[in-house]
């Protein structure tokens, strides 16, 4: 399916100097404004992930002896192009992703007779399957990258983390009590702390109360008389104590070669976790709490769980890069394995779709011991109902991210 955009007219020198224009702001931003520099790098990072996509495609494509005849950046009408052999590589106006073009997809698209043998459909199976799950592998192995980057460069944000009873930050009421940050607390108002949990529990029981609370501080035990404040518990609204302490929590340093290890097990965690999430969105329960976000007072719950648009991406990039580079990473590697597993769904125009017709016709035309093409026709009507459903969640994730954005996650 070629661009329906690329009919359109532009002046080609034109639309190379607004190029450059943009260049040279991104230069000055990063100067000026470097956190709204990393917001839009982040984003931008997000056409580039498509661009990989596609270019998983056109490797494995190419590698299959498939005629690709186009390979562009963006969408629209042509900014600049150079045709090498039989492919045509080039940049379009508008830069929202990008495509390559194999012929012959499906038994719709009329191909010249003379490179049939080299359209999609008429390779055998293992070449069309690993052209259909190139763009979901891509995104796999960025992921892992990201991954290996954060475990060699920060640590093992990925574990469970396990909250200390060292105190980390303090401010509010144990500020005003002296305490320090480093300090171990051993009580609460003589009750023995043995674990974080243990500190929370016993200060959230004691709200507008003031308490005695001993810590090991460089191997003596201080004692520190805290006014306990009062505050709203956000899961349940009841008010509990507030000590305006933060724990320490420990991350495993694991090593360049241990990273390069682990970063499978990471990521495999996070496939998991992106499988459930898509669950829970798309599950009756899921799809009914996701309308309860129309109504005039949505609950707390559907509200915080819910898909996003590209303004909600663009919100969540900017708090990702306010809280540092292990947010921004992280935020990156769940949008991949986010992306890779939803694109695996076995229906068009998802390549999860190409996927499925694939292994049909392998196995069915080994049963009937004769080659079997699908009739791509026949599976139109489906195929438009998964655009409409595609196009309302984007249309309606765009109002919600408008209405009521989400709150900051990192």
């Amino acid at each position: 399916m070629r661009d329906p955009l690329e009919t359109v007219e532009i002046d080609t020198r034109r639309a190379i100097t607004y190029v450059v224009l943009a260049v040279a702001a991104a230069a000055v931003l990063a100067v000026a404004r470097p956190n709204l520099f990393g917001t839009i790098a982040v984003i931008f990072s997000f056409f580039v992930m498509i661009m990989l996509h596609e270019f998983g495609h056109f490797v494995m494509a190419k590698r299959a002896g498939m005629k690709v005849t186009e390979f562009f950046v963006g969408f629209g009408p042509r900014v600049w192009s150079v045709r090498k052999g039989e492919t045509e590589y080039g940049l379009k106006a508008f830069p929202l992703g990008g495509y390559c073009r194999i012929i012959g997809m499906t038994n719709l698209e009329e191909v010249d007779p003379e490179d049939e043998t080299r359209a999609y459909r008429s390779k055998p199976f293992l070449p069309k399957l690993g052209v259909a799950l190139a763009g979901s592998t891509m995104h796999f192995l960025i992921a892992f990258v990201l991954i290996f980057v954060v475990l060699a460069g920060s640590g093992d944000w990925f574990s469970t983390p396990h909250a200390t009873a060292v105190v980390r930050s303090v401010q509010g009421p144990s500020g005003q009590a002296m305490m320090h940050r480093g300090d171990v607390i051993v009580s609460v108002d003589g009750q023995p702390v043995r674990s974080w949990d243990d500190a929370v529990s016993l200060i959230q029981a004691r709200p507008n109360r003031t308490v005695p609370i001993v810590v090991n501080r460089l191997g003596e035990r201080v004692t520190l008389t805290v006014h306990l404040a009062s505050k709203l518990r956000p899961d349940d609204g009841k008010r509990v104590g507030y000590a305006g302490i933060s724990p320490t929590v420990p991350i495993p340093h694991p090593g360049v070669l241990k990273s390069l290890v682990l970063a499978p097990a990471r990521e495999w965690d996070i496939a998991g976790q992106s499988i459930a999430g898509l669950g829970h969105v798309f599950s009756p329960k899921g799809v009914g709490r996701y309308l309860q976000n129309f109504e005039k007072s949505p609950p707390k719950a559907a509200a915080q769980n819910r898909p996003v648009s590209v303004v909600g991406f663009g919100r969540l990039a900017s708090q990702a890069v306010a809280a540092g580079w292990v947010s921004t990473l992280y935020l990156l590697i769940v949008i991949n394995m986010f992306v890779g597993i939803f694109n695996l769904v076995p229906l068009l125009p998802f390549d999860g779709g190409h996927a499925a017709i694939a292994i049909f016709e392998w196995i069915a035309s080994g049963v009937r011991r004769r080659r079997v093409q699908v009739d791509v026709a026949k599976l139109v009507p489906l195929t438009f109902v998964v655009l409409a459903l595609l196009a309302f969640l984007f249309l309606s994730t765009l109002f919600l991210d408008v209405r009521s954005p989400l709150n900051n996650p990192f």
